[in-house]
């Protein structure tokens, strides 16, 4: 059985797009309440073996947010949980996946809304190139020591997932869908560096909570040098932590770039040709959202 809160808002995604920054600006606000990673359990069982329990939330008189930003890469499962989690980093092992799951935001939305239909839908959307080697930093130690490039990754059932999920408006429309455009808000990750007043205005009025200024500080940064490190020297993965923890600081300097392109010029030109299309119909629903907000 799946126990699942009473949730008021739902932060779907995208990973690597400020969602624990998000989170714990929300979790020290006295009218919120927070959760993380409760509600992938509707994704990642079967429909068949699925049975759901609602418990109340924490508080009755506050809003209740639940976390769980991998929900926007649509992983339905409908076969074995443990070869997903076996092969999602290995590259060209999409074969030993495809059996077992379906990448559909409209399926994911309605597991979803069969559980929290009166749920608000949050999404942070990342523009794709800079998100995606955002996303390849942090899963690079999670690959074969010998197949750790961007192409690498993008052949890995995780990196297949994730470029589909680039497609923003496929997954912003599956939920519109079922939970109607007045309870989905999409904002930008680029606005809480660029428009932090408004994105934190757009953000509270959303979840109806009083507005308090962001902080100035991101959570749970990757940087380019440790990913890096981990590209070109494998090993330094299976030390002791507090040696790996020592070598870095000395080993990092002779990488510069900390936040840096780790992906080349020419895979960031050719990202952004595959999502152009998607691009200009995102603008047009989250313009459209707006309006009916």
């Amino acid at each position: 059985m799946t126990l699942q809160i009473k949730t008021d808002v739902i932060h779907i995604g995208y990973p690597k797009a400020a969602s624990t920054f998000i989170e714990q600006f929300l979790s020290r606000h006295p009218a919120v309440t927070t959760d993380h990673n409760c509600v992938t359990d509707l994704l990642f069982t079967t429909p068949s073996s699925q049975t759901s329990s609602v418990a109340e939330k924490p508080c009755s008189d506050k809003i209740h947010y639940s976390r769980d930003e991998s929900i926007v890469e649509s992983v339905c499962l409908v076969g074995e949980l443990a070869n997903w989690r076996k092969y999602r980093y290995v590259p060209n092992a999409w074969d030993r996946v495809k059996n077992d799951i379906i990448v559909d935001p409209a399926e994911a939305a309605s597991r979803l809304h069969k559980v929290h239909s009166q749920a608000k839908i949050l999404i942070l959307i990342r523009e794709q190139a800079d998100w995606l080697q955002s996303v390849y930093k942090y899963v690079i130690s999670q690959l074969p020591w010998n197949c750790r490039t961007f192409i690498d990754y993008c052949t890995t059932p995780s990196g297949i997932v994730h470029l589909n999920a680039g497609h923003f408006d496929r997954t912003i429309t599956a939920y519109i869908d079922l939970f109607g455009s007045k309870r989905v808000r999409v904002l930008r990750f680029e606005d809480i560096a660029a428009a932090p007043n408004r994105f934190a205005s757009e953000l509270c009025s959303f979840v109806e909570i009083s507005e308090r200024p962001l902080p100035g500080r991101r959570e749970n940064e990757t940087h380019a040098q440790i990913a890096r490190l981990q590209r070109l020297i494998p090993l330094i993965e299976r030390l002791p932590r507090n040696i790996k923890n020592a070598l870095k600081p000395h080993a990092m300097r002779l990488i510069p770039g900390a936040r840096g392109r780790i992906v080349s010029s020419r895979q960031i030109r050719m990202l952004r040709g595959i999502y152009a299309a998607s691009n200009q119909r995102t603008e047009k629903i989250v313009a459209q959202i707006s309006r009916s907000a």
